[in-house]
């Protein structure tokens, strides 16, 4: 009886976990469906009009700005003029999905009305049915309930079945009329169909089964079929036909696919509601079957594949697929789960993989028209979506991970392993539903580029993948060592709840933050922070150095400012190490604690080590003039892809030697044979992290005190040596780039070792190997205990010391002051001057650029410069059009190459370019003929001081003071375009 009560419990569990499922599912596509059809509608219209001629103002607004100002304010009053479109829409949708709840709420009430209505029932009366009324009325009370049903019959149903349905106070189970036959002829069979059927009542699930029929065909008739309709014909409600918005076929054929595969999710969605009820029911039913046993006969002669209307002709092949996923279990399957209830605990890959694919079509559907209304929190709104589902997700992967490892079935052996599969299929489940979920089918080309990040898919599939996997490791790592201790099974479910929520709190940020950066497709966002040093640009060992530790990750940005870098990794050891008992008196330390903590703080010494002997090495490798920072620098100054100085090249190499010595500590540990290595790993890592970023101000100290960067006056004190104001910066940026580094090593650490071992495992005799003893188990020690307190005390405070400022990070800034409201410009006269119009050739292109702390004069000549009346330049760059100057006996050249587009205006004689343009091109700076360096080509858009004659033209710079001096003469080649 307790298993069944468990078992019950896990399937009533499990159809909620369904039903909330499909409500995810439904509501989740309803939003886009339902976006879709305000777009088509005649408001969408109107309020689109409004919205051009306020973008059309927004650009005259910001045209007379500079482009670094005019960027931030147009976003600032673009958001004003699309806010009006956004809140209509929301209130479309959330008009639309209160309709879908009304008409699903109206189909459930009535569903009794409609049963009876179509199956002609009629109330099972009379004096000759008294017998088996009390009898019916006797189930009842055996089963448990209240009250007895409403007996009805189909009287022209000649099957042997019954039905459970009715709303709250008014439950009713109609017999077939073969049944009653049955009554007199099989007594048993008689009973075991009732209870079955009552089974539904006592499992309180009627409710969630016509809720859930209800809610497939609301969806169906309230959201799919206007999204099908206007999917094909836009402009039907606009009464437009003629203007040809229909788009392309490969346009209107992705919605309808993606259309398609949801409204099959969800479809599949209920009917696996519709068949754990029934699974549900005969277990529940079998125990109150125990003395007649007639259930297993009674579902054994159950026709399979179930009859089919006769307007349905399927092939038996494909009649036999479609059976395994419809409304019903097959009989074989009921059969043994009344055997044995408890493989129906067993989450199986195919349910688990559902999970991802429902969880992520939500995520994904939900995405944009949440960003659309966050506005300017779009990021922030985002990361706590995706958070949302991703404990959700995590929650549901864990317990079907522990009823896959709790199952007691006989099973081949190959299935053990198939614990393996579940996280795989529940990554790839969420990632192939990016590309199904109907807000891809809007937003994303047929390249598969956009918002979405669509083509990136593989990568972002096999990042989730490989996280879902530590994810399962560590939880069943933890599991496997609290289930060798023995308690009493309320303190063991304590403790699985306490491990599940822990792996649950470390996981589900970096399930936001990778949904974040695969959204918006910085999932491969490497950036540098400069190929090129600003002094000893000319030493090539050095310059390579520069090149290889200057690297930026966005998603290594987002990542480090949030707790999880310092506090994921410590919960994932003391978590266990308390629930083990590590740190009590007496208590014992499983095997493996002490090489972890050796490791650790080897791989911490050697950082610190590295670190001291680097300043003398760097002062003996280096000049002066290289290591030496100029006076007045500062440091707020430096951005994304300018030249390097000493003092960061020396930074980044300290942090790639505290990263990689990270990687040893996790490649080591997880090499090892050991149930515990999941959750050692990120003890050695930690002990690494806080090691390292000591090391970090050991380094700096010793570094003024031999005036490596800074030649200065002060003497050798130890203020130089203790952390200041930015230790937990330090911190976090050595813990994030060593989580990313060191969980790649730690899989392949884990996949060495396990190789090692087969290898080893072959070479060695049995009868040799089986003479090794086990690793003992040594006491824990009081000094060890207070470290591992001191460590996780340490670094909980510093990720909690970090929140203010991680909360400030995310904060979006507040929009530039003085913005006005823009206004719907009036019809203006646009300034053309006839001499300017047309295609110029540049003859020479001379400009000075300050380079390595100096002013260069560079040379060039080729580029294509195009004036057309609309308003539009085209700069053309070629293949390759080169600028040159020598510096130091050394060819530096600046490459340009493509096209960019720009908006321009003419007033008093100088040409002015709006910060709206297309730029296709990309500019690059070589060193003998070596490239060495990535520029934003869009810097060099300045104002031009012009003088046009028919046949020549000269361009100079409109504020040489700001923008440097250059003299550009160019030739004319053709009219404009």
């Amino acid at each position: 009886m307790s298993s069944r009560r468990l078992v019950g419990a896990s399937l009533r569990a499990s159809t909620d976990i369904r039903f909330v499922m499909l409500v995810a599912a439904v509501l989740a596509s309803s939003v886009v469906a339902f976006g879709a059809v305000y777009i088509a509608s005649p408001a969408a219209e109107r309020v689109n009009r409004v919205q051009g001629l306020c973008l059309a103002g927004m650009l005259e607004a910001v045209a007379p700005m500079p482009v670094e100002d005019a960027t931030g304010r147009a976003t600032a009053l673009m958001r004003d003029c699309v806010r009006p479109f956004f809140h209509e829409q929301a209130i479309w949708v959330v008009t639309g999905i209160l309709v879908e709840m009304v008409v699903a709420g109206l189909l459930y009430l009535l569903h009794p009305w409609w049963l009876a209505r179509r199956r002609r029932m009629r109330r099972l009366a009379g004096d000759e049915h008294t017998d088996m009324l009390d009898e019916l009325d006797e189930l009842a009370r055996q089963a448990g309930l209240r009250r007895p049903p409403r007996w009805l019959v189909a009287p022209y149903s000649m099957a042997h079945g019954g039905q459970a349905f009715g709303l709250p106070g008014d439950r009713r189970v109609c017999l077939d009329v073969g049944l009653l036959v049955r009554y007199d002829l099989d007594r048993a069979g008689f009973r075991a169909v009732v209870r079955h059927e009552l089974a539904h009542l006592r499992n309180r699930d009627v409710d969630r089964t016509y809720l859930s029929i209800a809610t497939w065909w609301s969806f169906v008739a309230v959201a799919v079929a206007p999204f099908v309709v206007l999917s094909l014909n836009p402009d039907l409600w606009r009464r437009r036909a003629a203007s040809g918005s229909a788009g392309s076929p490969a346009d209107l054929a992705y919605p309808l696919v993606a259309l398609a595969a949801l409204t099959v999710v969800v479809y599949l969605a209920r009917n696996a509601i519709l068949r754990a009820r029934e699974v549900h029911a005969d277990t529940t039913a079998a125990a109150w079957d125990i003395p007649d046993g007639a259930l297993s006969r009674v579902i054994g002669g159950l026709p399979w594949p179930p009859s089919r209307s006769r307007w349905v002709r399927w092939t038996p092949r494909w009649d036999r697929l479609t059976s395994r996923f419809g409304s019903h279990p097959s009989p074989a399957q009921r059969a043994a789960a009344i055997v044995d209830p408890r493989r129906l605990l067993h989450t199986g890959i195919g349910e688990t993989a559902s999970y991802g694919i429902i969880l992520g079509l939500t995520l994904y559907n939900v995405s944009i028209f949440v960003g659309n209304l966050l506005e300017a929190y779009l990021m922030v709104g985002l990361v706590l979506l995706a958070l949302a589902i991703g404990v959700l997700l995590l929650g549901l992967l864990v317990r079907a991970v522990r009823h896959a490892d709790s199952s007691t079935t006989t099973e081949p052996p190959w299935t053990r392993r198939r614990v393996l599969l579940l996280p795989v299929v529940a990554a790839l489940g969420v990632a192939v539903s990016g590309p199904l979920s109907l807000t891809a089918a809007e937003n994303v080309g047929l390249d598969g580029t956009g918002l979405l990040g669509l083509n990136l898919i593989p990568l972002s599939a096999l990042l989730l993948t490989a996280g879902f996997l530590l994810f399962v490791a560590w939880v069943r790592s933890a599991d496997a060592a609290l289930a060798v201790r023995p308690t009493r099974p309320g303190r063991r479910r304590w403790r699985q709840r306490l491990v599940a929520a822990t792996a649950i709190a470390a996981g589900a940020p970096l399930f936001g933050i990778w949904y974040q950066a695969s959204f918006g497709g910085s999932i491969v966002g490497f950036n540098r922070w400069g190929q090129l040093t600003q002094t000893g640009w000319a030493i090539d060992w050095y310059a390579r150095l520069a090149d290889w530790t200057g690297i930026s990750y966005l998603p290594r940005l987002y990542l480090g400012e949030t707790p999880i870098p310092v506090a994921g990794p410590v919960l994932l050891w003391v978590v266990p190490a308390v629930l083990l008992g590590w740190c009590r008196r007496g208590g014992e330390r499983p095997p493996g604690v002490r090489q972890a903590l050796v490791t650790g703080a080897v791989a911490g010494l050697g950082v610190i080590a590295l670190g001291l002997a680097m300043p003398y090495a760097a002062r003996a490798a280096l000049p002066p003039e290289v290591r030496h920072t100029p006076d007045g620098f500062d440091v707020d100054t430096l951005t994304l892809g300018t030249p390097l100085y000493f003092f960061q090249v020396y930074y980044h190499t300290y942090l790639v030697v505290a990263v990689l010595a990270q990687a040893v500590a996790a490649a080591v540990i997880a090499a090892r044979s050991t149930r515990l290595r999941p959750i050692l790993t990120p003890l050695a890592v930690t002990i690494t992290v806080v090691l390292a970023t000591l090391g970090y101000y050991l380094n700096r100290g010793v570094s003024e005190c031999l005036h490596l960067i800074r030649p200065g006056t002060r003497s050798c004190e130890p203020v130089f040596f203790l952390p200041d104001r930015f230790v937990l910066d330090h911190l976090a940026m050595i813990a994030s780039w060593g989580l990313l580094v060191a969980v790649p090593a730690a899989l392949l650490g884990a996949a060495t070792g396990a190789l090692w071992r087969r290898r080893r495992a072959q070479a060695v005799p049995a009868a040799e190997t089986a003479t090794v003893a086990p690793p003992g188990v040594r006491p824990g020690r009081g000094l060890a205990a207070v470290g591992l307190a001191a460590l996780a005390v340490l670094a909980l405070a510093g990720a909690a010391t970090a929140l203010p400022g991680n909360y400030h990070f995310w904060k979006p800034n507040p929009p530039p002051a003085g913005i006005t409201e823009p206004t719907v410009p009036a019809t203006s006269i646009a300034v053309v001057d006839p001499c300017l119009i047309g295609t110029w050739q540049e003859v020479s292109r001379k400009f000075d650029l300050n380079l390595f702390g100096r002013s260069h004069r560079f040379a060039g000549s080729g580029i294509s410069q195009t004036f057309q009346p609309d308003g539009t330049v085209v700069l053309d760059y070629g293949s390759g059009t080169n600028a040159t100057t020598t510096i130091d006996g050394q060819r530096v050249d600046l490459v340009w190459s493509g096209r960019a587009t720009a908006r321009y205006r003419l007033a008093d004689g100088t040409i002015r370019y709006d910060y709206v343009r297309r730029q296709e091109s990309t500019m690059a700076l070589r060193i003998d003929g070596v490239e060495r360096m990535d520029i934003d080509p869009s810097t060099s858009w300045s104002a031009d001081h012009y003088v046009c004659s028919s046949e020549a033209l000269t361009q100079t710079p409109a504020d040489p003071e700001s923008d440097g001096w250059y003299r550009i003469e160019l030739r004319r080649t053709g009219p404009g375009g």
